[in-house]
Order: C-alpha cells, then structure tokens, then sequence
C-alpha cells in the first residue's frame, strides 16, 4: 500500500472504544487489565532530599565523563538515572487504587487531641506497604484486596462543628528518592466542645412555685427526704452535722415544700465575662451537673434546654455550646 494512502488510511480510521480504553489505560497508569475510574485522586510526586542530593551527582558525573571520556563514568550515570526512574514509578504505583472508609471520631474538647480511625482498602491485586497518613501517621501496609485500620491524630484548636475534607496519604517507597501524594475525599463531620474551665461556683436554685402541685422535687421546704454531697459553696446551715461528728463527710439535708427548685445554667448570669470564657463555664457546670447526676437545665440566648438528666441532654447541652455564634 503506497504511503499516502496508508496514512490516509489511519487518519480516516474511525474511533472505537477499545482504542479509547487502552490509551485510558495507558495514560492511568492501570495494570492487570484494570482501569481506575476517573474519581480517583490524582498522585502527585515530587523529589525529596534524598532525590534532589542525587540528583546533584548524577549531573556532576555525567559532567565528569563528558569531558574525561569515561564509559564507565557514563555507565554508571544511566544506571543510577533508571533506577531513578523505577523508583518514581514504584513510588506512583504504591498509591494506586487505595480508598478510604469508614471513617470515625469522638467529639473532644478544645485543645485536646482528635483521633479519626478509618479503613484504608486496597482495591488491587498488589500489596501496598510504607504508606503514611496526613504528617506522620503510619506506616501502613495492606494486602491485595483488603484492609487494615488506620488513625491520624489532629489538634482540636477551637470549637465548633467542622468537616475534615480529606485525609492525604504519601509514600517514599522503595528508596525514599520520590515522595507521592494523594487527597482522598472523606467528608467527615465532627464536633469540637468548649475548653471546659471556670472557677465559679453553680448559680442559686429558681423556685417555681407553679410547678409544686404536680409532684416535683423540691428542696428548701418543711419536709425531710434525704441528703446529698455538700458542694464547696453551698450554705452551712443545711449541713447534717450528726453524720459529721459520726465520722462521716459532709452532707446537705433536702426538704420537699410548697415550690420546686430548678437548676439553670444560664448564659446572663455570666454578664461579666467574656463570650469564650462564658461558654467555658457553662460547659464545666454542665459536666459537673451530668457527673452527679442532677437535673438542670440550659437557657443561650438563642435557645433554652428544659431540665432533664439523660446522657443525651448532656450531650445536646454540650453540642449547643460548641456551635453558639453571637447574632449581631
């Protein structure tokens, strides 16, 4: 077949979709006759010092054998430049079809240290090792086709409610010449609660007097139910001094009356501090509360939490906290 009609003959070749895939395949990197989809994160690579150091060499031993003549100085060049070359390739491949799962957390407090714990699959049919998450988290391996279980650890510098958008994973592997990189979108949400500080003692009881004929606890009133802890601020007089002198730590007695009293933290009684500091506060008084068990309840500008003393109200107590915004 002449020329000009062999080429007009692949120039007029109509495009078909077996073509498309092995230059989709090519071009990804895939292998196995497997092609990733176009979701997956991109791989980036970037010489570390190790490979710029090298690097320097290489250029000055390829200098030296140009002008000594030295095949055995050029030898050794090319040499070493393939099997940097190999090294980048290996260090790509080592990121390859890896995905994210699973991915939890515990709220924590602000300025404490926030654990996420993930699956890191492997979706080939090759072995993954050396593979690190986020700063210095790792190493990882996985084999073909499973996964194992991973975990970074952040700093919780504020509060509030935030997405982690991605987890990166990087590698040096095989010989720490290139290191790869890839974003691995993840999405996850998690909640960080106020610094719980503060040196104030708990607000007074409120009376509700409307509240009595239905049945509710009370204290302050005529009738004898029991006692309880004493708290450092509280008043002496209700002080069971009998059980004090048998030996015992000190207690309040509690009376039952004609009102019920009612444990509020509200964000007003803090007037005077400021906006971060008032949710310290209420954030230490609602732990205290939640940890002896009491009923109480929380008023914010924005929102009030009716008296309750589940887990869940201290947790909805807590989440309302960290995500409080002044309203100009």
């Amino acid at each position: 077949m002449p020329s000009a009609t062999r080429g007009s003959f692949y120039k007029n070749r109509p495009w078909t979709p077996q073509k498309f895939f092995i230059n989709q395949k090519f071009l990804q990197g895939g292998t196995g006759g497997a092609v990733f989809s176009k979701s997956a994160p991109p791989v980036r690579t970037a010489l570390t010092g190790s490979g710029w150091v090298l690097t320097a060499i290489l250029f000055a031993m390829l200098l030296a054998s140009m002008n000594y003549s030295n095949n055995m100085g050029y030898a050794l060049c090319f040499l070493l430049t393939g099997l940097m070359l190999v090294s980048y390739l290996y260090a790509r491949y080592n990121l390859k079809r890896l995905d994210i799962a699973n991915v939890q957390t515990q709220p924590v407090f602000s300025g404490e240290s926030l654990r996420f714990t993930f699956e890191l699959q492997n979706n080939s049919s090759a072995g993954r090792t050396a593979i690190y998450a986020e700063d210095l988290s790792g190493p990882f391996s996985v084999g073909p086709y499973s996964c194992t279980t991973a975990e970074i650890t952040v700093l919780a510098a504020k509060r509030g409610r935030f997405t982690l958008a991605t987890i990166t994973l990087w590698t040096v592997y095989p010989l720490g010449l290139f290191r790869a990189r890839c974003h691995i979108r993840v999405n996850k949400v998690y909640i960080v609660y106020p610094k719980p500080i503060g040196t104030l003692q708990w607000p007074p009881l409120e009376n509700h007097e409307e509240e009595a004929s239905e049945g509710f606890y009370a204290r302050g009133g005529d009738d004898f139910v029991g006692v309880r802890p004493w708290r450092p601020g509280e008043s002496m007089h209700h002080i069971d001094w009998k059980a004090v002198a048998r030996g015992r730590p000190l207690s309040i007695k509690e009376f039952t009356g004609g009102g019920t009293e009612q444990l509020w933290f509200d964000w007003f009684q803090l007037g005077g501090l400021e906006i971060e500091s008032r949710l310290s506060q209420l954030t230490r008084w609602v732990l205290e509360a939640a940890q002896e068990g009491r009923e109480f309840g929380l008023r914010m500008p924005n929102r009030a939490i009716p008296i309750d003393s589940s887990p869940g109200h201290t947790t909805k107590c807590l989440e309302t906290l960290a995500v409080f915004q002044v309203v100009p």
